[in-house]
């Protein structure tokens, strides 16, 4: 069964603008955090996107976030990180893999 997606949107410690996912991205949500990500963009400003509560990722999420890569610093956990490695995405994005 999939995980609802939450989505909210905040402010890094910082005070840059954080866009933290919960639960699983798909086919069926991706539209919506597309949306929500491109609502938290600002100009020439990084977006902290936080993943480390999405339990799955699936190829529509990560072309949402290859879209605006060059512009994301992304927060994933261990669970989701081949996926970002094997994509290509750390390349592209700041990626920090949080543990524990």
């Amino acid at each position: 069964m999939t995980t609802p997606l939450q989505i909210i949107n905040g402010r890094t410690a910082d005070g840059g603008a954080q866009l933290s996912a919960v639960g699983e991205i798909d086919l069926t949500n991706a539209e919506e955090f597309a949306s929500r990500l491109r609502d938290a963009l600002s100009p020439g400003a990084r977006l902290l996107v936080d993943l480390t509560r999405v339990d799955y990722l699936d190829s529509a999420a990560l072309a949402t976030l290859f879209t605006h890569a060059e512009r994301l610093d992304i927060r994933i956990s261990p669970l989701n990180e081949a996926l970002l490695i094997f994509s290509g995405l750390d390349q592209l994005a700041a990626v920090e893999v949080v543990r524990g």
